[in-house]
C-alpha cells in the first residue's frame, strides 16, 4: 500500500511540458559553503523530526506531519478514507502538490548540478554522481534509520531472548524480570518497525522528487535537442518510462544494501563469542553467499542491460508500424511485419527466461541459507566436543534468522541498484546530447532580418577521428570529411567562382546520401548531407523571398539552419526577430481546430476570422460537425492534407511571429487553393512581417521581393525575378521551361474564376449560428482512456493463468512453492526437535557422582538427527532449484502469449481505432505496461506466493504449539483486509498515457518546437 500510495503521489507530479530556461541561482539552497544557507535549507525537513505537529499552515499535508504521522503515513489517512467512502480516487480528490516535490523545482535543482558537473569534469561528467548529490541527505538518514533498525532487529535475538530462554530454564522464578525482558523484546522490535517504516517514507518521497525530476529534465532536454538521429523513439520511450522507474526502485530500495555488512559484523562478533571459534563457519556460510548473491544481481543486470536494447527495437518497430497502419492495412503487410514483431520478441523472451532464472534462485536461497548455517556449525561444534545447550542453539538459530533479512534483500538492492546504473548510462547519454545552436539574435544590419556570412553548415558535427574510425565504415566517414575540408581551402584560396571539380565533389556527396531529399522535419539522417556551403545572404525586414531550386538542394536546409538544427562550421548566422514554421508536413495536436490555430495565443474573434478567411478555412469549418471547435485527432486523423497544411499556415499567421519560415505550404493544395493562399495569406503577410517563401511553384516567384536559387548547397543566384531573367542564366532557363505549363494553368484559373463569380460567396462563419463556438462542443473524437478500479477482477487472474499453461501449470507452481516451504519448515521443525530432546536422557559422570546433562553432543541418536536436517537441507535446495525453473517458464510464456494476443488484436483493430486512440497510449502498452508483465509482475508473483505460504506454514506450526495465538489471526486478517481494500481503490497510472502521447510526437517536430519555442501552454 505504501509503495502503491507514495508512486501515486509522484506520478500526480504532472510533469511540465515547457522548457525552463531559468536555473537556480548558485548561491541557493545547493550551495555547500554557506553555513548559514544550510542550516536554513534544511529547517523545513527538520520539523519533521518533531514527534506531533499541529499547524496547517502548508498545502499539503505531508508538510504539516510530525514525526510518527510521516513514519506511519497516517497523513494519507483522510485520502485512504475518501477512496473508501468513494470506492475510487479521482486525480481532483488529491491534494494540490507540495511545493517541495513539484517537478518543475526538483528539476531546476537537478540541472543546475548537472550543468556544475559538466563545467568540472567536461566529457568525464558522471551523471550518478550527480544523482548523488541531489539525494545524498536523505538517502544519508534512511541509512542512518536501516541501521538503527538493523540494530534493533539484532540485540532482540542475540540478547533479549537469550536471556529469556535462560530464564525460561531456571528454577527460580522472578516475574519482574520476566516481564522485563518480554517488554525489551517488544520495544526492540518496535523500534524496528518504526525505523524501517520511516526508512521507506524518506525512501518513497526521494525517489519521487529523483524520477520527477529526471523525467521533466529529460523531455525538456528531447525538446533542445538539435536532432534525434542518435536516439531512436522507442529508447526515448523506454528512458521515460521504465529507466524513470527503474531509477525510482534504486532510490526505494538500493539503502537497504548497507545493512548486510552492519549485521555480518555483529553477528560474526557476537556468536564466536557466544559459541566460540565454530561459529565462524556459519558465519563464513553467510559471508560467502553475500557476495555470490551480488553477483547473481549483477547477472540479472547484465540481462537487464541486453534486454533493454531488444526492447528498444521492439518498441521502435511498434511506433514505425502503428505511425504506417494505414498503408500496412491498404497492402494487407500485417503478417510480414507480425513475423518482424514476433522475431524480436523471441530475442527478447530468451533474454527474460535467463534473467527470470537468476532472479528465482537469489530471491529463493534465502531461507536456505539459514539451514545450511546452522547444519554446519552445530555439526562442527558438537564433532569437536564442545557441549551445545538448547538455549545456545536457540539464540544462534535466532541471530542467524536475523542475518538472514539481510541477505533476503541483497538481491533486490543489488539488482535495483544495477538496473538503475544502466538508467542512468542511458539518461547520461541523452543529457549529454548537443542541444540545438543558438543564433544570433544581433544583425550587424538593424534593417536586415536574416543574415548568413560566409556560413558552412552541416546536419552532423565533425567528429575525431579515432571516435569516428571506431564505428562501423568509420574510414569512408573520415574520407568524406577531408573531401569537405580540402574542398573549403580550395574554395578559400580560389574565391566565389564555380569550379566543375567543386560541383562535382558536392554533387558526388548528395549521391552518397541516399536520404539528401528528406524534408527538414525529419530527423535522422546520414552524415554530412545536404551541406550549406559558404551562405552570403542577407534578407531585409518586411521583404518576402522566394527559394527555389532542385529537390536535395538545400532549400529546406536553409530553413533548418536558422532553426539551429544544423551545425555552424564556419561563418556566421544571425537573425532579428522570431519564427513562425510551417513544414512540408504540418503539426497537428490533438485538440480542437481553433486551439491547433491559436496555439496557446489568446483568443481575438476578429483576428481570428481574417487568419481563417485568408487561409481559405471557412468552408471547411462549416462542414465539420462542430466547427472549429471540432475534436481533430492525431496526426490531424479526420484533416485532408490539405486542410493540415492550411491550419499549420494559419497558426503562423495568427502567431505575430516577425518572421515566417514557410517550406512549400502549397505542395498539399491544389492551384485555385494555392494562388488564393498566395495572395490572401502569403502576400499580404510580407508587408509587415518578413517571409522566407521555400516553393517548387515557380508562378508565384516574380510577385516575391527576392528570389534565391538554390543549387547543391550553395546560393547560385540572387536578386530580383526581373534582374534574373535578365542573366539569362539557371533561374531564367528554369522559369521558362515551366511557361507552357503556367499557360495551361491560366486557362483553368480563368475558367475557375468565372465560375466563382456566377456562383454564390460562401457563407460566412459568423452569419447565423457561429460553429465554432463553445455550446456547440460534441462529443470526443479521441476516447478516454479507460481506468479500473477496486479489487483486480477474477477473469484477469484466469486469464494470466490461462496464458501461463492453465490450471494444470498454476497447480504444479503452487504445489512446488507448498513442498519447499514445506522442506524449510520441516528443517526448523526438526532443528527444534532435534534441541528439545537434548541429551537424549544422557547423564555426565563428574567424580563419584552422576549428574543429568542437556549437552546435545551427548545424544545417542545424535547422528541421525543430523542426517535428517542435511536431507531436509538438500531437498529444499532441489525443489527450489525446480520451483525455480518451472516458475520462470510458466511466467515468460504467459507475458509473451499476452504480448502476441495484444498484437494481434491490434492488427485486427479497423482504422477507426487508431483514429481515435493515441499513439502514445498504444505505445504505452507496448512499453511500460509490458514491462510490469514481464518483469515486475513475475518477480512480485513469486515473492507473493513465497512469503503466503510461508506464513502459512508458521500459523500451522505456532498454531499446533500454543492454540491460543490462533485468536489473534481474526483481528489481523480484518486489517489486513481493510489495508487491502482501501490500496486497490488508489489512483492508477493510467492518466500517464497522454504523457507518453505527447512523448512519442514532441521529437518528431522539434522544428515546431523552436519555431514556436515560449509561445503558450502547447508548447
Amino acid at each position: 500500500m505504501f509503495a502503491d500510495a507514495l508512486e501515486a503521489a509522484g506520478q500526480v507530479e504532472g510533469l511540465t511540458l515547457s522548457t525552463s530556461q531559468t536555473l537556480p541561482d548558485p548561491d541557493d539552497d545547493v550551495e555547500l559553503g554557506n553555513e548559514a544557507k544550510r542550516r536554513g535549507r534544511y529547517r523545513h525537513s527538520l520539523q519533521i523530526l518533531k514527534p506531533f505537529r499541529i499547524t496547517h499552515k502548508h498545502q499539503h499535508p505531508v508538510d504539516n506531519a510530525g514525526f510518527f504521522s510521516f513514519m506511519t503515513l497516517q497523513w494519507l489517512s483522510p485520502l485512504a478514507w475518501r477512496a473508501h467512502k468513494a470506492s475510487c480516487l479521482k486525480m481532483e480528490d488529491v491534494w494540490g502538490l507540495s511545493c517541495n516535490e513539484a517537478s518543475e523545482t526538483n528539476c531546476q535543482r537537478l540541472e543546475w548540478l548537472w550543468h556544475e558537473e559538466l563545467k568540472r569534469r567536461g566529457k568525464d561528467a558522471s551523471l550518478s554522481r550527480v544523482l548523488w548529490r541531489f539525494c545524498q541527505t536523505r538517502m544519508l538518514v534512511a541509512i542512518f534509520s536501516l541501521l538503527i533498525a538493523m540494530v534493533a532487529g539484532f540485540v532482540g535475538p542475540a540478547l533479549l531472548i537469550r536471556a529469556l530462554l535462560e530464564y525460561s530454564q531456571c528454577s527460580e522464578v522472578k516475574l519482574p524480570y520476566g516481564l522485563a525482558l518480554v517488554g525489551g523484546i517488544f520495544l526492540m522490535e518496535l523500534t524496528r518497525s518504526w525505523s524501517l517504516a520511516f526508512m521507506w517514507a524518506v525512501n518513497y518521497r526521494t525517489a519521487a522528487r529523483l524520477r520527477g525530476a529526471a523525467l521533466t529534465f529529460a523531455f525538456q532536454k528531447i525538446l533542445r535537442l538539435r536532432s534525434t538521429k542518435d536516439v531512436s523513439t522507442g529508447e526515448l520511450v523506454n528512458i521515460c518510462s521504465s529507466d524513470g522507474q527503474r531509477l525510482y526502485e534504486a532510490v526505494s530500495v538500493g539503502c537497504l544494501l548497507a545493512g548486510g555488512p552492519l549485521v555480518g559484523i555483529l553477528g560474526l562478533s557476537y556468536t564466536t563469542y557466544f559459541l566460540g571459534p565454530t561459529a565462524l563457519v556459519g558465519s563464513a556460510i553467510f559471508i560467502i553467499f553475500y557476495p555470490t548473491m551480488m553477483l547473481a544481481s549483477r547477472m540479472t543486470a547484465y540481462f537487464r542491460k541486453k534486454c533493454v536494447v531488444v526492447t528498444d527495437r521492439r518498441v521502435r518497430l511498434m511506433n514505425e508500424i502503428l505511425g504506417c497502419i494505414k498503408f500496412i492495412k491498404m497492402y494487407c503487410w500485417e503478417m510480414v511485419f507480425a513475423q518482424n514483431i514476433q522475431k524480436v520478441r523471441s530475442e527478447e523472451r530468451r533474454i527474460l527466461e535467463w534473467a527470470g532464472c537468476v532472479q528465482s534462485l537469489t530471491v529463493g536461497v534465502a531461507p536456505v541459507v539459514v539451514v545450511i548455517a546452522s547444519v554446519c556449525t552445530f555439526t562442527l561444534h558438537m564433532s569437536l566436543g564442545y557441549d551445545l545447550t538448547a538455549a545456545q542453539a536457540f539464540t544462534v538459530v535466532a541471530v542467524f534468522n536475523s542475518m538472514t533479512f539481510a541477505l533476503k534483500v541483497t538481491p533486490l538492492a543489488v539488482r535495483a541498484l544495477s538496473e538503475g546504473s544502466v538508467a542512468v548510462k542511458r539518461f547520461q547519454k541523452l543529457f549529454m546530447m548537443e542541444d540545438r545552436q543558438q543564433i544570433s539574435v544581433k544583425t550587424e544590419d538593424p534593417c536586415n532580418a536574416v543574415e548568413f556570412k560566409d556560413a558552412t553548415l552541416v546536419w552532423e558535427k565533425k567528429k575525431k577521428k579515432s571516435q569516428v574510425q571506431q564505428k562501423r565504415g568509420g574510414m569512408r566517414r573520415v574520407l568524406r570529411r577531408e573531401k569537405l575540408r580540402l574542398y573549403i581551402v580550395t574554395e578559400e584560396s580560389k574565391g566565389k567562382s564555380e569550379e566543375p571539380n567543386a560541383e562535382h565533389l558536392l554533387t558526388h556527396m548528395e549521391q552518397e546520401s541516399p536520404q539528401s531529399t528528406i524534408s527538414s522535419t525529419q530527423s535522422i539522417r546520414p552524415p554530412l548531407h545536404k551541406t550549406l556551403h559558404r551562405m552570403d545572404l542577407s534578407i531585409r525586414k518586411g521583404s518576402l523571398v522566394g527559394v527555389c531550386g532542385g529537390v536535395g538542394s538545400g532549400k529546406s536546409s536553409l530553413l533548418s539552419a536558422l532553426l539551429g538544427q544544423m551545425t555552424l562550421l564556419d561563418g556566421s548566422v544571425a537573425v532579428n526577430g522570431g519564427f513562425a514554421y510551417v513544414a512540408q508536413q504540418a503539426w497537428i495536436l490533438n485538440d480542437s481546430l481553433r486551439e491547433n490555430i491559436l496555439f496557446g495565443k489568446q483568443y481575438i474573434e476578429e483576428k481570428y476570422n481574417a487568419v481563417l478567411e485568408a487561409c481559405c478555412l471557412f468552408p471547411d469549418i462549416i462542414e465539420l460537425p462542430y466547427g472549429d471547435m471540432t475534436e481533430i485527432g492525431e496526426r490531424g486523423a479526420n484533416l485532408s492534407g490539405g486542410q493540415r497544411q492550411r491550419v499549420s499556415l494559419a497558426r503562423a499567421l495568427y502567431s505575430e511571429r516577425p518572421i515566417l519560415l514557410l517550406d512549400d505550404p502549397l505542395s498539399a493544395v491544389d492551384a485555385r487553393v494555392g494562388s488564393h493562399l498566395f495572395h490572401s495569406a502569403i502576400r499580404p503577410a510580407a508587408k509587415g512581417r518578413t517571409v522566407i517563401f521555400v516553393t517548387h511553384q515557380l508562378q508565384y516567384l516574380p510577385e516575391c521581393d527576392e528570389v534565391v536559387l538554390m543549387k547543391d548547397g550553395q546560393i547560385a543566384e540572387h536578386g530580383t525575378h526581373v534582374q534574373l531573367m535578365e542573366k539569362g542564366r539557371n533561374y531564367a532557363a528554369l522559369f521558362n521551361s515551366v511557361q507552357q505549363e503556367n499557360l495551361v494553368r491560366n486557362n483553368l484559373k480563368n475558367k475557375q474564376r468565372a465560375e466563382e463569380e456566377s456562383s454564390p460567396r460562401p457563407i460566412h462563419v459568423n452569419d447565423g449560428p457561429k460553429p465554432h463556438t463553445e455550446s456547440n462542443k460534441g462529443e470526443q473524437l479521441m476516447q478516454a482512456e479507460e481506468k479500473g478500479t477496486g479489487a483486480v477482477a477474477w477473469p484477469v487472474y484466469a486469464a494470466y493463468i490461462k496464458a501461463a499453461g492453465g490450471p494444470l501449470a498454476f497447480i504444479v507452481n503452487i504445489l512446488l512453492f507448498l513442498f519447499t516451504t514445506g522442506s524449510i519448515a520441516f528443517s526448523n521443525w526438526w532443528l527444534s526437535h532435534w534441541i528439545r530432546q537434548g541429551s537424549g536422557n544422557s547423564s555426565l559422570l563428574q567424580g563419584n557422582e552422576t549428574a543429568e546433562s542437556d549437552s546435545m553432543r551427548l545424544n545417542p541418536h545424535v547422528q541421525y538427527y543430523s542426517r535428517v536436517y542435511v536431507l531436509s537441507m538438500g531437498a529444499a535446495l532441489f525443489l527450489k532449484t525446480v520451483r525455480g525453473l518451472v516458475f520462470v517458464k510458466c511466467t515468460v510464456r504467459a507475458a509473451s502469449v499476452l504480448h502476441d494476443k495484444l498484437f494481434k488484436t491490434l492488427l485486427l483493430s479497423p482504422m477507426r481505432f487508431f483514429d481515435t486512440t493515441p499513439l502514445g497510449r498504444i505505445l504505452n502498452r507496448f512499453s511500460r505496461d509490458m514491462d510490469e508483465v514481464d518483469v515486475r509482475l513475475s518477480m512480485q508473483a513469486e515473492m507473493l506466493l513465497q512469503n503466503v505460504t510461508l506464513v502459512l506454514f508458521c500459523l500451522g506450526v505456532v498454531g499446533a504449539v500454543f492454540p491460543w495465538f490462533l485468536f489473534s489471526i481474526i483481528p489481523l486478517g480484518a486489517f489486513l483486509f481493510i489495508v487491502n481494500r482501501i490500496s486497490s481503490e488508489m489512483c492508477s497510472n493510467s492518466h500517464i498515457g497522454s504523457f507518453f502521447s505527447k512523448k512519442t510526437t514532441e521529437p518528431k517536430n522539434l522544428s515546431h518546437r523552436e519555431a514556436y519555442q515560449g509561445q503558450g501552454s502547447h508548447s
